[in-house]
């Protein structure tokens, strides 16, 4: 299953990276700023979402030790954002949907991805911008020295491909795609 929503999604993952400027080396403050606000307005609500979703209790994932609305929130305040204005910014209401476990899987494969790849965001912002886990990049770090391990519990978890049926494996396969590019439609649509 890991494989069909690699291949699956390809095409979507590349074009969010391909647009956003945490790469590049002449990325500002100001703009890492911006973006690690809307993450949290993407996350703190899709978070929200998972931990309310009909499906959860089908899903064999202790989400709640994985929430990434902490770390996002650490790195706005260190960035200078005060908790008055991070609560009056503007949060996404175009989720993907999340009514059953196969859409739960599909998200949490883009989420859980993006934990993973973050640790290249990560040396890239101390390259650029001198940031570090403590000053203000702590969302990129994932889950720090056990991200790999993470990861791998992840795929673990994931249900095999056999035990599914040609429905499921379709609506995680969509449920990803629809979580890239919802993500990116809110990143981009100042």
């Amino acid at each position: 299953m890991m494989k069909a929503l690699k291949a699956a999604t390809s095409a979507r993952h590349a074009a969010l990276e391909a647009r956003l400027p945490l790469l590049r080396a002449d990325l500002s403050l100001a703009t890492y700023q911006h973006y690690v606000q809307r993450l949290f307005g993407f996350y703190q609500p899709l978070e929200h979402q998972l931990a309310h979703a009909p499906g959860r209790s089908e899903v064999a994932l202790d989400y709640a030790s994985r929430q990434k609305t902490p770390r996002l929130l650490q790195d706005l305040q260190v960035l200078g954002d005060s908790l008055e204005g991070i609560a009056r910014l503007p949060r996404c209401t175009a989720l993907p949907p999340l009514t059953t476990a196969a859409q739960l899987w599909g998200c949490l494969y883009v989420i859980e991805g993006a934990s993973l790849g973050g640790q290249i965001i990560l040396r890239q912002l101390h390259a650029h911008l001198g940031l570090t886990v403590q000053s203000g990049a702590s969302f990129f770090d994932g889950y720090g020295r056990h991200t790999a391990a993470q990861w791998k519990a992840f795929c673990a978890a994931m249900p095999l491909q056999a035990n599914q049926s040609a429905t499921e494996q379709a609506a995680m396969l969509v449920s990803a795609n629809c979580t890239f590019e919802l993500l990116g439609d809110w990143l981009f649509s100042d």
